[in-house]
């Protein structure tokens, strides 16, 4: 179960910097040797696992607060 676990975080972990590596080099208003560009670039695909659960949980507490007032 973990080995399966491990695989979609690695599998998700590179489909998203794949779509950002994309996008950033579409990108023509941000210089492609810019290090912070690169960091962020680089490192926020290893959050992005955890983040989009607690991203959409809190967007549809807030639209279940939204739809009871």
């Amino acid at each position: 179960m973990s080995d399966n676990i491990f695989a979609w975080y690695w599998t998700i972990t590179l489909m998203v910097f794949v779509y950002w590596l994309m996008l950033f080099f579409y990108d023509q208003s941000t210089p492609k040797n810019d290090l912070t560009s690169w960091a962020f670039l680089l490192i926020t695909p290893f959050f992005w696992p955890i983040v989009l659960p607690i991203s959409s949980w809190e967007l549809s507490r807030k639209a279940l607060n939204n739809i009871l007032l």
